[in-house]
Formats: structure tokens, sequence, C-alpha cells
């Protein structure tokens, strides 16, 4: 009996959270109310923020590898009270 599919895997893999996280900081920053919040990020966060969520979810280890540990995601999120 072989293992269910990790949510990574259920999600549909980087290719599918990257178009997920790409629509959402469109919509976001669109938005009148919330949009300046995320105004200033860089274009380059969306898929940040995809590869932090597919290593939650079970996929490969490429935020921690490329930008450092979840404690540190954190930490740097701090004092913008999100």
């Amino acid at each position: 009996m072989s293992a269910p599919p990790s949510l990574y895997s259920w999600a549909g893999g980087s290719d599918a959270l990257e178009r997920l996280t790409t629509r959402f900081y469109e919509m976001v920053r669109a938005d009148p109310l919330i949009g300046p919040v995320f105004a200033a990020m860089s274009p380059a966060h969306p898929a940040h923020v995809a590869a932090f969520i597919g290593e939650v979810f079970g996929g490969p280890a490429a935020y921690s590898a490329a930008r450092g540990s979840h404690t540190g995601m954190m930490q740097a999120h701090l004092d913008r009270h999100l």
C-alpha cells in the first residue's frame, strides 16, 4: 500500500503554487484597502511565498535552501504586523 500524496502534490506542485501566489499578489496590490501593504513588494516575492508554502506542504526544501529558515522568515515579518 503506497502512502497518500503530500499536500504539495495534491496542490499541483511548484507551478500551481507559483500561479496561485502570483495571482494572489496581483489581486491584493489592486485592492484599495490593503493594496498599500503589498505595493512595495519585490516582483520575486510571490515565488518566495510559493516555495515556502510548497515546503510546508511537504514539497522540496527550496525555500530553506535559497532563503533560509522558517524562523528567519517569521522574524523578517514581525514588524509588519501581518
